[in-house]
């Protein structure tokens, strides 16, 4: 399967590449920096925010400058290779683009769900026509509040 990036480069699978071997395909100048930042990043089991990033890279390389953090982090999200998520307590939290699915923010833990559902992706690709769209990509990011202890019903992928 090939994938073409915003330089134009090919490669053959994308799903076999490191994260940082996706920022140099893309064209990004990968400075040790961004090497331990994106490293950060693809060890991350959550979706950590700048601050958390910044305090695990520190924990590797204690020359690294917050400033470096925001740069990469700005350059990696320039050329889609990250998303930004608000989980509505005003920080962004951040997460390597990989195989589309959505999130649920409980408003109150600040947890957030990662779904997959195929009953909205058909509801929002015929949405998409109706309105004389094809639809390329989409994010949905939904926020709520659990009802009492119960068990979350979502289709799980990750929990954090």
């Amino acid at each position: 399967m090939l994938f073409e990036n915003m330089t134009g480069k090919k490669a053959l699978n994308k799903g076999d590449m490191s994260f940082a071997q996706k920022c140099t395909h893309a064209g990004i100048r990968m400075t040790s920096q961004r090497h331990l930042l994106a490293t950060v990043l693809e060890e991350a089991a959550d979706h950590p925010g700048v601050e958390t990033i910044y305090l695990r890279s520190k924990k590797k390389d204690s020359s690294i400058s917050i400033a470096s953090i925001y740069r990469s982090l700005g350059i990696f999200e320039e050329y889609q290779l990250i998303e930004k998520l608000d989980v509505g307590d005003g920080k962004a939290r951040f997460e390597i683009k990989r195989a589309e699915h959505d999130h649920l923010m409980d408003v109150e833990t600040g947890q957030i769900h990662e779904f997959k559902s195929q009953q909205l992706q058909r509801l929002i690709e015929e949405i998409a026509s109706e309105m004389g769209f094809e639809l390329t990509e989409h994010r949905l990011e939904i926020y709520g509040r659990k009802h009492g202890r119960t068990a979350c019903r979502c289709y799980k992928i990750k929990v954090y």
